[in-house]
C-alpha cells in the first residue's frame, strides 16, 4: 500500500511538472508572436546580436540619394534590401526613402527638394552627388534661414533660428567640391594616388567592400544622434566611427596647404584600425 501511494505521488509530480512546462513553453510562444506583431521590430539573427531595431516614421525620414557610381543595381538593390530589413522603408511604414538617379528623380537632382520638403525629414545622405546638388542644398539652407518663405512653399522644416535641422552626409561627390563642404555637415572621399589606373583599380576595390557598410552606419548615427555634426574638434572622431575600418584623414589642399575643415579622405593604405 505504502509503495502504491508513493507511486502515485511520483505520477502525480511528473503530471505537474509536465503542466508547468507546456504552460510555460505557451507563454514564451505568445511572447514571441506579439514581438512579430510589433511593426517596426527587427528581431537579431542569432543570439548575441544587436538588440531589435524599432522604426518610429514619426521622428522623420532619412533620404538616401544614389547619384554616380552607386546607381546600379549592383549596389543601390542589396544596399537597399539591408536597409529595409532593418529600418523599413517609406512605402513600408519605414523610415528609409531611397532615391536612385537619375530614375527616380525624372532625371533633375534639383526634384530632391520637393522629397525632402514633403516629408518630416530628419537626415540626407548623398552618395556620389551629381552636378548641381549643392545648388539645391543651398536651396533647403535658405529655406531654413526665411522662415515666412519656406512656409509659403509648404516648407515644413522651416527654422526660426536659421539652424541646419538634421544631418546632411555626402560620400564620394562628383559635384562641385567647395559647394559640396558649405552644405554638409561632411565630405567623405577616396585618397587620390598619383597615378590614374593605381587610384581607379582602389576606389572600385574600396567601393565593393567598405561602401555599402559605411551607408549602413551613417544611417544609425543619424538614426541615434539626429542633430547635424558641429565643425569642431570632434567632428573626425565622429566621421571615423561612420567610416570603420580603414583611417582618414583632413583633406589638405595640394597648393595651399590647408587643411578643410569638414573634408575627409580615406587612406590608401588598406590596413584595418587597430
Amino acid at each position: 500500500m505504502r509503495r502504491y501511494s508513493a507511486f502515485l505521488r511520483i505520477v502525480t509530480a511528473l503530471c505537474i511538472g509536465a503542466f508547468l512546462c507546456a504552460g510555460l513553453c505557451g507563454c514564451d510562444k505568445q511572447n514571441a508572436a506579439a514581438q512579430a506583431a510589433v511593426p517596426g521590430a527587427v528581431a537579431a539573427d542569432e543570439p548575441g546580436q544587436e538588440e531589435p531595431l524599432q522604426w518610429h516614421p514619426e521622428d522623420g525620414y532619412i533620404c538616401i540619394v544614389f547619384g554616380y557610381g552607386f546607381n546600379n543595381p549592383e549596389f543601390h538593390e542589396d544596399a537597399i534590401k539591408k536597409l529595409q530589413e532593418k529600418y523599413g522603408l517609406e512605402e513600408d511604414g519605414g523610415i528609409i526613402i531611397p532615391l536612385i538617379y537619375p530614375d527616380s528623380l525624372n532625371g533633375r537632382i534639383s526634384n530632391i527638394y520637393d522629397i525632402i520638403t514633403e516629408h518630416k525629414t530628419k537626415g540626407v545622405i548623398l552618395l556620389g552627388a551629381p552636378e548641381n546638388t549643392h545648388r539645391t542644398l543651398t536651396k533647403l539652407r535658405a529655406a531654413w534661414q526665411e522662415p515666412a518663405a519656406a512656409e509659403a512653399d509648404g516648407t515644413e522644416e522651416s527654422q526660426p533660428d536659421g539652424q541646419q535641422p538634421y544631418p546632411i552626409f555626402s560620400f564620394m561627390p562628383q559635384d562641385d567640391i567647395l559647394g559640396q563642404e558649405s552644405n554638409c555637415d561632411f565630405v567623405l572621399e577616396y585618397e587620390r594616388s598619383s597615378s590614374i589606373e593605381e587610384e581607379l583599380n582602389q576606389e572600385t576595390e574600396l567601393l565593393d567592400k567598405t561602401v555599402e557598410q559605411i551607408l549602413i552606419r551613417a544611417v544609425r548615427y543619424i538614426d541615434e544622434h539626429k542633430d547635424p555634426l558641429p565643425p569642431d574638434d570632434k567632428l573626425h572622431a565622429h566621421v571615423q566611427t561612420i567610416v570603420g575600418d580603414h583611417k582618414i584623414h583632413r583633406y589638405t589642399d595640394s597648393e595651399s596647404g590647408l587643411q578643410a575643415i569638414n573634408h575627409f579622405v580615406i587612406e590608401q593604405t588598406q590596413e584595418p584600425l587597430e
